[in-house]
């Protein structure tokens, strides 16, 4: 099992809503981990960021659609306090039209 499944598993419920998912939660408990790897706890971040994307459909809210944003933003943070270049393009890359 994926550091990522050990740690989504946590918070899923039966049914997924953006406004009560506790990303930053998340992104503390991956990063506190001491045996993984830094790529694993990145890998573990982005699994968690195409997952939110992955809920999001033509039938989504706008707020629901910012709301997937600002968890991102949130992800890649946790993610640039791992790996300082990866979480700058990322935020970089989010903040392009």
């Amino acid at each position: 099992m994926s550091l990522f499944e050990q740690e989504i598993e946590k918070i899923q419920k039966k049914r997924f809503d953006i406004f009560e998912l506790d990303v930053a939660g998340f992104c503390d408990k991956v990063a506190s981990r001491k045996r993984a790897t830094d790529k694993q706890k990145v890998d573990a971040m982005l699994e968690l960021d195409a997952t939110l994307y992955m809920y999001l459909g033509s039938d989504s809210k706008k707020s629901e659609r910012e709301e997937t944003k600002k968890k991102s933003r949130v992800i890649y943070r946790a993610i640039k306090n791992i790996n300082h270049a990866l979480g700058d393009s990322l935020l970089s890359h989010q903040d392009k039209p």
